[in-house]
């Protein structure tokens, strides 16, 4: 008899939450709300991460949504999401999947060696790190990512209307680091970010599919992620078909 992953029953679950908003926010179950950037990620290169995109030096143009993930009311604290897309050499790809970019998911987190795992929720956005959680793949094991605020002269909003307003008079800056699961944050890039145009309804990020140059996703994560990424991406209607 096979045993089912628990990777997988876990991933059912987190499904049912999303079954349910789906039906009011038919187009993006979370991140309903969001605020399209654009910048210039400059890697310093020199790493040991194991990961080709985190170890070499280059520079990359990126897009970003910076959103708040339930969409409680504005005034309200919530965990604040950042989402950033740049280009992938056609090297870079594996097996031919990537669509040419990656896309990397992170959220607010602790600063801690494990409430990084744990998300937090903000009425502003904070000092501590944005995390993606869960780790990729690289040639010497696991590795997280995660954006650090870099300090500004007044605190960041996280209302869209009014984060955008902040980041157009005072460009963004975040700094991105590497670490092992339970090891220090290593910076490898700064990226600086400005209001740009925003995201559509259809326009979806796919960190399972994008990966970065030389990362690759755990059977696990995708196993734990998928179930509700594809039942965010389909229309209302096919699911109501099913």
């Amino acid at each position: 008899m096979t045993t089912v992953p628990i990777s997988a029953l876990l991933g059912s679950a987190l499904r049912v939450p999303f079954v349910l908003l789906k039906q009011f926010r038919p187009q993006r179950p979370i991140h309903s709300e969001g605020v399209g950037l654009e910048g210039v990620l400059t890697r310093t290169g020199g790493g040991s991460s194991g990961i080709r995109w985190i170890d070499e030096a280059g520079e990359d143009p990126v897009r970003v949504r910076f959103s708040r993930s339930a969409g409680l009311p504005h005034g309200w604290p919530d965990i604040l999401g950042l989402a950033l897309r740049c280009p992938v050499p056609p090297s870079g790809q594996i097996d031919g999947r990537s669509d040419g970019r990656a896309d990397i998911l992170l959220a607010t987190a602790g600063s801690g060696r494990l409430s990084r795992f744990a998300p937090t929720l903000h009425r502003y956005v904070p000092e501590s790190p944005f995390t993606s959680f869960m780790p990729y793949r690289g040639l010497k094991g696991p590795v997280l990512l995660a954006a650090h605020p870099e300090p500004r002269a007044e605190r960041l909003p996280a209302r869209p209307d009014r984060f955008r307003a902040s980041v157009t008079a005072e460009p963004w800056r975040l700094g991105l680091s590497w670490a092992t699961p339970l090891g220090p944050w290593r910076r490898f890039a700064t990226v600086e970010l400005s209001p740009g145009v925003p995201f559509g309804d259809d326009e979806r990020f796919d960190p399972l599919l994008n990966v970065p140059a030389g990362a690759e996703n755990y059977d696990w994560t995708c196993r734990l992620r998928e179930p509700s990424y594809s039942l965010a991406r389909k229309p209302r209607e096919e699911l109501r078909a099913t």
